[in-house]
């Protein structure tokens, strides 16, 4: 039922996306676009400027969520978010360092994805042959601070319009994405959910601790290592399209496993709710675009700023009842 619930609203928020903007669109426009192609009126509008931009948002949000569902189940912590393991900010310092050579479009997308590999290759060499969580977090948290002290580096020392749209990118946004970028969110994103979906079940075993998942069958190092790259793999992909856009992996996990009657980890669903996290995002975009089209980071930050104080709230309230 939770699962319905959410395609039902992932859905009825991507068709009021397709509709809204400067130029509003009714069902029976859409309705032609789709029975006439080419040859109707609102063709271009539809199929080449918002339809690509969704269908890169629902991409995107759902590898986002995928990602920090896996984290947060891989960690035993629902405060856990993918940027922990430092993917992001190696993403950010790869396209960074293009965007300031003057690069544009694919090649800083290439240098983000290359960034992301670079820092979860250094985070499995620094964490050792057999991590532990604790060994993991901590490597990782020091990776992303190291990558965003260079990246603040390389900002500090450039030219003001190369750093404005250095800075624009690391904001997240959607704005200009076109069906090359939708390819390539959802070509890496499939396989990635399929393997991702293999591996649920060492996540829910890994939950119950090290020692007892080793004794029902796992293999704790390996799969730890596995579920790692996957998580990587799809923030990379992810961040390549769009940007490091922030708080979609934090809060999609946690949704998701309060929507499932399941007591595990729900993939599927964080995949469901990081999507539509992100089109609620872009369609709060296109809603106060009055002059200019703003990054889709800025209000995936709004919604998820509330999530995490009320999340440690929570926590904080729960352990003095303890």
């Amino acid at each position: 039922m939770g699962r319905l619930l959410i395609v039902a609203a992932v859905a009825a928020v991507f068709l009021l996306d397709l509709a809204v903007g400067r130029i509003w669109l009714s069902l029976d426009d859409m309705w032609q676009v789709a029975r006439h192609g080419p040859g109707a009126e609102h063709w271009i509008l539809v199929y080449e400027l918002r339809l690509p931009r969704i269908a890169t948002a629902v991409g995107a949000g759902a590898a986002f969520g995928l990602a920090g569902g896996i984290c947060q189940s891989l960690f035993r912590n629902p405060l856990a978010a993918p940027e922990m393991l430092g993917v992001t900010a190696g993403a950010s310092l790869g396209a960074v360092g293009l965007v300031l050579a003057g690069f544009q479009g694919a090649v800083v997308g290439l240098g983000a994805g290359c960034g992301a590999i670079l820092a979860v290759v250094l985070l499995l060499i620094l964490a050792g042959g057999a991590p532990a969580v604790t060994r993991l977090i901590l490597t990782g948290v020091g990776i992303s601070l190291t990558a965003s002290a260079l990246t603040g580096l390389l900002l500090s020392r450039a030219d003001d319009a190369l750093a404005g749209d250095a800075m624009l990118w690391l904001t997240g946004s959607l704005n200009g994405r076109h069906w090359p970028q939708a390819r390539l969110i959802w070509g890496a994103l499939l396989p990635l959910l399929l393997l991702s979906v293999a591996g649920a079940r060492w996540l829910d075993r890994l939950e119950l601790g090290d020692d007892l998942a080793q004794s029902l069958g796992v293999p704790v190092r390996m799969a730890r290592m596995v579920l790692i790259l996957l998580a990587a793999a799809l923030i990379a992909a992810a961040v390549s399209v769009t940007g490091p856009v922030g708080f979609v992996g934090l809060m999609a996990g946690p949704i998701a496993r309060s929507l499932s009657r399941h007591s595990g980890p729900d993939l599927i669903g964080a995949a469901l709710v990081g999507a539509l996290i992100m089109v609620l995002a872009d369609l709060m975009v296109t809603l106060t675009a009055f002059r200019v089209l703003l990054p889709v980071g800025i209000f995936t930050g709004l919604l998820g700023a509330p999530w995490l104080i009320w999340l440690l709230w929570r926590d904080t309230s729960e352990r003095r009842v303890m």
